[in-house]
């Protein structure tokens, strides 16, 4: 007995000892954060007073067209010699220096000034597709060569879009091109476009930014190219004569990081955080930790947000129809989730079930509004004709011009806060507070859904 007793106080002063420690770690984070929040208000206070001479949120390139169409007609003009820069080869010599003879198609001996360029945008293809840039390369006594790129900012792929793109530049080039998959997040196409067992050769990813680079399989590492569009463009701007072309560049390569990055602070509060960490060894280890815990955090913050976001979905939807409603958020691997909505007598097979979305495409961030429907096992014809409606109805009209996937019939980016990294506090005060953000987020699924319920109701009354 005498030692079970020395046991239990040995147990009762180490958990003694353990709430000691769980204090003191949470005094010093407090403190960590009360700090740190103190140094980036000052920090934000002094650029707002720069932002009169220096405007560094300031971005030309969030008033002109950024999505898949205008990036790809940056990208193609910056590539083509006889392009408006007026730099000449230089921008194109700078990127297949960067891609490396290895990869490279072309003779990399021989001058780049010495090659016919060719920079077609939306280039057919025999199988009826449309390459977004093509660089095809010409050398007197030597077969062509060419440089493609299937762009993805944002959208998802086509159904065997990349493997036919593969098989169209076999046929013409034979060995001497380079598809380059440059997508927002870096990753692989997907298996619906490139299924896993599809011939890959001459094929390379690309991401929009160094940070934006997330997807770690063995085929995605092997086929990476080793730098980012970013990358390139601070290359170019470098090697740029013109205080104009520079200027852009510079613009193009901040709008990558912003968009595709994550970056939502200046400089000047990334160095003030950044200094006030590196001042004290107890700031260093609070800062590991916030790192570790982030994503985590982030995820709880937009799993919650949906949750509000539901039941003001499902309130607005009651005002005009019966409608159910959902919410999820899954964290396994790249996060996924969103709200969706749907009538009880929604049925066209045993599986597929017409949903009206909002949803985004991974790690919250390209968030749209769109119908959903799963082909299912039932009744195939039911759910093609469905699709077929919907997509043609939804996009002739011309508010809502839109894309869509064999999965989505129709589906449109949101305009306004398709990214919500830098709403996270806004969206965490709102899971508490519904205000505007709930507000425009209920407004954009319910008027998708007040212009695809007739036509689902439609097609459904058909059967």
């Amino acid at each position: 007995m005498e030692g079970t007793g020395e046991f239990l106080k040995q147990l009762t002063l180490l958990a003694a000892r353990l709430a000691s420690a769980r204090e003191s770690d949470r005094n010093r984070h407090e403190r960590f954060f009360a700090a740190l929040g103190a140094r980036v208000k000052d920090a934000r206070a002094e650029d707002r007073k720069q932002d009169r001479w220096r405007a560094r949120r300031f971005n030309a390139l969030d008033y002109l067209r950024t999505d898949e169409l205008g990036l790809s007609r940056i990208v193609g003009d910056l590539l083509d010699p006889a392009g408006p820069h007026g730099q000449g080869h230089a921008f194109l010599a700078r990127f297949g220096d960067l891609v490396g003879p290895d990869r490279w198609p072309a003779d990399q001996t021989v001058p780049y000034d010495n090659y016919g360029v060719d920079v077609v945008r939306e280039r057919g293809t025999d199988g009826g597709g449309r390459l977004d840039i093509s660089v095809e390369l010409c050398l007197r006594g030597h077969e062509p060569a060419c440089i493609a790129f299937e762009n993805k900012p944002y959208a998802e792929d086509g159904v065997r879009q990349v493997e036919g793109y593969l098989s169209f530049l076999r046929r013409l080039y034979r060995g001497r091109f380079l598809l380059i998959y440059l997508s927002g997040q870096g990753g692989m196409p997907s298996q619906e476009s490139l299924p896993e067992n599809a011939c890959k050769d001459g094929l390379a990813i690309m991401s929009y930014c160094p940070h934006a680079a997330t997807d770690d399989c063995e085929a995605s590492l092997r086929l990476r190219l080793s730098f980012s569009l970013a990358d390139w463009l601070q290359e170019c701007r470098q090697n740029c004569d013109a205080d104009r072309v520079r200027w852009f560049l510079h613009e193009v390569e901040r709008f990558c990081h912003k968009e595709f990055g994550g970056n939502v602070t200046t400089t000047s509060e990334r160095k003030a955080v950044r200094d006030f960490i590196l001042a004290d060894d107890d700031n260093v280890m609070t800062a590991m930790a916030v790192f570790e815990t982030w994503p985590e955090t982030r995820d709880e913050v937009v799993e919650r947000f949906l949750g509000t976001l539901r039941e003001r979905i499902d309130a607005d939807l009651r005002t005009f129809d019966e409608f159910q409603t959902a919410s999820s958020f899954h964290r396994a691997g790249h996060s996924k989730g969103g709200v969706w909505a749907w009538k009880k007598g929604w049925t066209t097979t045993g599986s597929a079930i017409p949903r009206v979305c909002i949803n985004h495409e991974g790690d919250a961030n390209d968030w749209f509004v769109g119908v959903r429907l799963d082909t299912g096992t039932g009744d195939a014809n039911a759910v093609e004709c469905l699709k077929e409606r919907l997509r043609d109805r939804l996009t002739e009209c011309s508010a809502l011009q839109g894309d869509f996937t064999p999965s989505w019939p129709w589906y449109r980016y949101l305009e306004e806060h398709r990214d919500w990294r830098p709403l996270l506090a806004c969206l965490h005060k709102e899971s508490q507070d519904p205000g505007e953000l709930t507000e425009y987020f209920s407004l954009q699924l319910v008027e998708a859904a007040k212009l695809a319920v007739p036509i689902i109701d439609e097609v459904l009354a058909e059967r």
